[in-house]
C-alpha cells in the first residue's frame, strides 16, 4: 500500500489480462490470399539482412508498414518504374483505394539486388505467405508470433517495382551503423561468435547459428542474446559516467537518454529492450529531480506504457519473461534479503568474506529471478535446466567484459576502416578476449547438457501458475518473520506445486504431421509412449512438431517406441527424437518393431540410429502383448504373423490393440449375469496395414477387433485399407485419419469416407482438425480437436 500509483498500474496490467483472456485479441487480416500474386504499397520500416545458417545464402527481408490494396488498384509497372521520378505522386494518388493498415515482411528474391531506404514508400511485387498456425500443442505458432509485432503475412520472392526518393534520413543514417558494426564483427569474428555478438549488440537474432541457441536456451542462459535490462544498464550507466566525467549530471542524462533511443531505433523495438530504455529514462527523470527511484514503480509504468500501445505485447514469450526477469530483480530479491531478523542480516554481513559474500550474493539473485520467471519459463519451453542458477552466475559477471569488449571492437574496427586498415588482421588479438568469454559460455553450455539437471515439467495449468504466485507473495509479505534458514527451502517447495500431475486417465494424441503418422499415449500410470513419428510433407516434423509436444507433455521417459513399418512417413522423425532424448536425459524403454515382413536399407538405418543411442529394439508378433504399470493397460500385438509373407511394408504393419480394463472388471472376477467383460477404453493403431491383413485379423481374432472405442485408420484413410467388413466387426465410436492438406495422393478417399458416413461412425481428420487428443477415464471419453477447442 506504500506504492498506490504502482498497485493502480498493475491493476490495469491485470484488468488488460483478464480481458484479452476472455475474448482474444484478433490477428491482423493478411491482405492477399495465401498463394495469390499481390502488389503491395507501403512505407520501410526496417531491413535485415543475414546469412541463412542450412543453406548459406544470404537472406534479405524488407518490413513494410503497408495497406491492403483493392483489386486491381494497381497497374502492372513498366520496366523503368523502379526510379520513376513521380512515383512518390503515383502512390499517393492510390491511398484512398486501401483497406486497413497492416505491416507485411516482404522477402526479396534471389535476383533482388536494389534495396530501399528506410523510411521510404515502396512498391513490391510478390506471392503472399500466410504465416503457419499451430496445429499441435506445444509447437510454435507462428502467426501468433508475428501477430503480437503487428505482421500479417509475408511476400515470397518479392522485386521492387517502384520506390519514392524520400526517406528518414536519421533512420537511415542509424540503419548505415547497424549494417557497417555488422561486417565489421564478421571480419574480425569466427561466423558462429560473430552471430551471437550480433544478437547481443545489435538485436540481430535471425542468423543465429541454431545449435548454438539450442544450446543456450536448454542451459538457461539464452537470455544473453536479447537486448534486455542486463544490456541496456551496462551500456545506459557506462555511458552515463563516462559522459559525467567532462559534462554536467543534466547534459550527460539528457545526451545518455538520447544515445539509448537513438540505440533503440537501430536495433528495431524489441519488447524487451523498449521496457529496459523505459525503465532507463524513468531513473534518469529521478536523478534530474532530485527524487528517489523506485523500480517496481518504474516496471509497472513500463508495463502500462507497453501494453496501452499494444495489448497483444502479453502474449509474447520475450514481454512475459523480461518483465518476470525485472519483477524478480525489483521485488524477489529484496524481498528474500530481507528475510529474518535485523541480528541475523548483521551476523550474515559481519562473519562472511568478500569472495565468498559476493559468491552468496550472486547465487541469491539468479535463484530469486529463476524462482519469478519459473511459471513464464515453463509456459514458453516447458523445462527448466536447474544448473542454470550456477551458470547464471558465471555468465552474467562476465556480460559486462563481453559487451564492452564487443563494442570497443565495433568503435575500433571502424577507426581502421576509416584509415584503411583492414580490420579483420589488425584487431584479430584484440577479439581474442571476446572469443575466450564466447567459448567459456560454450563450454559451460555443454558441460551442464552432459550432467542431470533438466526438470521436464511440462506446461503448468493455469491453477499451478497461480498457486505458485500467490505462495510466492505470501512468502514476500511475511520475509521479515521467517528464518532465513527456513526461507530458502520454503521458496524451493513452491516449486513443486508444477510437479503435480494427476493420474489415473489415459490420454491418445494423434498428432498433426501432415502427411504421415504420429500417435502419443499416456497411461494411467503416467507412462508415455510413441506410435510413429514421421511425415513427407512437413519438413523436420521431429523437430518441430514432435519433440515440442513430447516437451508439452512433460515427458521424461519414453517406455517404448513403436514403429509401424519403416516407410518415411513413419519414421524420419525418430532420429531428432532420439537425439533430443539423449541429450535431454530422456530415457527410451526400446524401439519396437513388427517382427515380420520385408526388410531393406530402411530399417537398418534405423537399427543404427537406435544403436547409436543405447536404445534396445525388440519385435512383436500377433500375440505378444505388453503391459503397463500395474497391468490395467496392455498393447497386443494383433498383425504381422509370424512366417506369414507381405509383399510389401504396408502389407506387414505393426498393428496394435490398445486396451484398458474399465472399473467393472476391477470387481468382479466374472462379469454378472453371464456378460463379458468390456474393457475401459480401447483403441486400434493399425499403421498402414491393407485390407488383406485386416481380412486376415478378422479371420483369426475377429473377437479381439469387435466394439473398440477409436480407430485409427489405416493408410491415411486410402482405398486399398478400411474394408467394409472390417469396419463391421470393429465398429468404432470414433475414427481418426491423419493425412497433410490438399495431399498429392487425394488422402482421404472418398470411398472410404462413404463407408464411415453409412455406418454412422463419426471422424476427425488432422489436415483440418489438428492434432486429436482422446481422454478417457471413469468409463467416460473426450474428444479435444486441437484446432477448433472443441470436445
Amino acid at each position: 500500500m506504500r506504492r498506490p500509483l504502482c498497485l493502480a498500474m498493475l491493476g490495469f496490467v491485470a484488468a488488460v489480462r483478464v480481458i484479452t483472456w476472455v475474448k482474444p485479441l484478433p490477428a491482423p487480416s493478411p491482405p492477399a490470399e495465401d498463394g495469390q500474386s499481390c502488389t503491395i504499397v507501403g512505407t520501410v520500416r526496417d531491413i535485415v539482412s543475414y546469412k541463412d545458417i542450412t543453406t548459406g545464402r544470404p537472406v534479405r527481408l524488407v518490413y513494410i508498414k503497408a495497406a491492403a490494396p483493392a483489386a486491381n488498384s494497381i497497374s502492372q509497372p513498366n520496366s523503368d518504374s523502379n526510379l520513376s521520378a513521380d512515383f512518390k505522386q503515383q502512390i499517393s494518388g492510390t491511398t484512398t483505394e486501401y483497406n486497413k493498415e497492416t505491416q507485411v515482411i516482404c522477402r526479396l528474391s534471389g535476383e533482388e539486388s536494389m534495396l530501399p531506404e528506410i523510411g521510404s514508400r515502396v512498391r513490391y511485387q510478390g506471392k503472399a505467405r500466410h504465416f503457419r498456425e499451430a496445429s499441435n500443442p506445444g509447437e510454435f505458432d507462428e502467426r501468433a508470433y508475428y501477430a503480437c509485432y503487428g505482421i500479417s503475412m509475408q511476400l515470397t520472392d518479392a522485386q521492387l517495382t517502384g520506390r519514392s526518393r524520400g526517406c528518414s534520413e536519421f533512420r537511415q543514417f542509424l540503419y548505415e551503423i547497424r549494417c557497417r558494426a555488422g561486417d565489421i564483427l564478421d571480419s574480425i569474428l569466427p561466423e558462429k561468435e560473430a552471430s551471437v555478438a550480433k544478437a547481443m549488440l545489435l538485436g540481430e537474432k535471425k542468423g543465429i547459428d541454431r545449435e548454438l541457441k539450442s544450446l543456450y536456451q536448454g542451459a538457461g542462459i539464452a537470455h544473453i542474446l536479447a537486448i534486455s535490462g542486463l544490456h541496456i544498464s551496462l551500456l545506459g550507466m557506462g555511458l552515463y559516467r563516462l559522459l559525467t566525467l567532462r559534462l554536467s549530471r543534466k547534459m550527460a542524462c539528457l545526451l545518455s537518454c538520447l544515445v539509448l533511443f537513438s540505440y533503440l531505433l537501430m536495433t528495431g523495438f524489441s519488447p524487451s529492450a523498449v521496457r529496459a530504455v523505459l525503465m532507463f529514462f524513468l531513473y534518469m527523470l529521478a536523478r534530474l529531480a532530485g527524487r528517489t527511484y523506485d523500480m517496481p514503480t518504474a516496471l509497472s509504468a513500463a508495463a502500462v506504457l507497453l501494453l496501452a500501445e499494444n495489448p497483444a505485447w502479453l502474449q509474447d514469450g520475450g514481454f512475459r519473461l523480461s518483465f518476470a526477469a525485472a519483477a524478480g530483480a525489483a521485488v524477489v530479491i529484496p524481498g528474500f534479503a530481507g528475510m529474518g531478523s535485523e541480528r541475523q542480516r548483521y551476523r550474515r554481513t559481519q562473519h562472511t568474506g568478500i569472495f565468498a559474500g559476493r559468491l552468496r550474493e550472486g547465487l541469491c539473485s539468479s535463484f530469486c529471478i529463476s524462482l519469478a520467471t519459473l511459471p513464464v519459463l515453463l509456459s514458453s519451453f516447458y523445462e527448466w535446466n536447474l544448473l542454470s542458477v550456477l551458470l547464471n552466475v558465471l555468465v552474467i559477471p562476465l556480460m559486462g567484459v563481453l559487451m564492452g569488449g564487443i563494442l570497443m571492437l565495433v568503435l575500433a574496427g571502424g577507426i581502421c576502416s576509416g584509415l584503411g586498415i583492414p580490420a579483420g588482421t589488425f584487431l584479430s588479438l584484440a577479439a581474442l578476449p571476446v572469443r575466450g568469454i564466447f567459448f567459456l559460455y560454450e563450454k559451460l553450455c555443454l558441460l551442464a547438457q552432459g550432467l542431470p539437471g533438466i526438470w521436464h515439467a511440462g506446461m503448468p495449468q493455469t491453477w499451478q501458475i497461480l498457486l505458485f504466485y500467490a505462495g510466492l507473495a505470501l512468502l514476500l509479505l511475511t520475509a521479515a518473520k521467517i528464518p532465513r534458514r527456513l526461507g530458502w527451502p520454503l521458496a524451493a517447495l513452491l516449486c513443486l506445486v508444477f510437479t503435480v500431475n494427476p493420474r489415473g486417465e489415459t490420454r491418445l494424441t494423434m498428432l498433426d504431421v501432415g502427411q504421415g503418422d504420429c500417435i502419443y499415449i499416456r497411461t494411467e500410470a503416467g507412462n508415455h509412449y510413441l506410435y510413429d513419428a514421421g511425415s513427407t510433407s512437413k519438413k523436420d516434423t521431429g523437430t518441430w512438431q514432435v519433440i515440442p509436444f513430447l516437451k508439452y507433455q512433460g515427458v521424461d521417459r519414453l517406455e517404448a517406441v513403436f514403429v509401424s513399418h519403416w516407410d518415411e512417413d513413419h519414421i524420419n522423425g525418430l532420429e531428432a527424437v532420439f537425439q533430443w532424448a539423449a541429450e535431454s536425459g530422456v530415457s527410451i524403454g526400446g524401439l519396437v518393431l513388427p517382427g515380420a515382413g520385408p526388410d531393406g536399407e530402411e530399417p537398418e538405418t534405423l537399427l543404427a540410429c537406435a544403436q547409436t543411442y543405447g536404445i534396445p529394439v525388440y519385435r512383436m508378433l500377433a500375440g505378444d502383448q505388453l503391459f503397463d504399470g500395474d497391468g490395467r493397460t496392455a498393447f497386443l500385438c494383433l498383425h504381422p504373423r509370424e512366417g506369414g509373407f507381405y509383399k510389401d511394408r504396408n502389407a506387414s504393419s505393426l498393428v496394435l490393440k490398445l486396451s484398458v480394463e474399465g472399473k467393472q472388471r476391477l470387481t468382479y472376477p466374472t462379469a454378472p449375469d453371464g456378460q463379458e467383460n468390456k474393457p475401459g477404453f480401447t483403441a486400434l493403431l493399425t499403421g498402414d496395414v491393407e485390407e488383406e491383413g485386416e481380412l486376415q485379423m478378422l479371420e483369426e481374432d475377429r473377437e479381439l477387433l469387435e466394439n473398440c472405442d477409436v480407430l485409427k485408420t489405416a493408410h491415411h484413410g486410402s482405398a486399398t485399407s478400411s474394408a467394409e467388413a472390417f469396419l463391421d466387426a470393429a465398429s468404432p465410436s470414433l475414427a481418426l485419419i491423419s493425412c497433410g492438406k490438399n495431399n498429392t495422393y487425394g488422402h482421404p478417399h472418398k470411398e472410404v469416407l462413404q463407408r464411415f458416413a453409412e455406418r454412422g461412425i463419426p471422424v476427425l481428420i488432422t489436415s483440418g482438425s489438428g492434432a486429436v487428443t482422446i481422454r478417457a477415464k471413469n468409463e467416460k471419453i473426450w474428444v479435444e480437436p486441437f484446432c477448433n477447442g472443441s470436445g
